[in-house]
């Protein structure tokens, strides 16, 4: 079961980029931009449970972890049996966040 609302936060990097940054750079550009320019109120975002790099970027962008759910893949891959973790940044949230920039 998904929550209802909100606009998706979401990045797919090469493995020769992974840890460089990148992504952790893009999805908070996003993240801003969203909340700054184009008036969002809800950002979500899903990753699995074992993808600790995605959800550590997640963080770093400002969501916070709100649930982690199971669904049924017709081809699952490897560890898809730990489930996935829903991420959300409210745009008051993140506005509290950053006051102090």
């Amino acid at each position: 079961m998904r929550r209802v609302g909100g606009t998706e936060l979401g990045y797919r990097m090469l493995p020769s980029v992974w840890g460089l940054g990148y992504a952790t750079e893009g999805a908070q550009a996003l993240v801003h931009h969203a909340f700054t320019e184009l008036g969002v109120d809800r950002i979500v975002a899903t990753t699995m449970t074992v993808n600790t790099a995605s959800r550590r970027v997640m963080e770093k962008a400002g969501l916070s972890l709100i649930r982690t759910f199971f669904e049924q893949w017709p081809e699952p891959v490897e560890g898809a049996e730990h489930g996935d973790m829903e991420y959300v940044v409210t745009r008051e949230t993140w506005a509290r966040q950053h006051d102090h920039e």
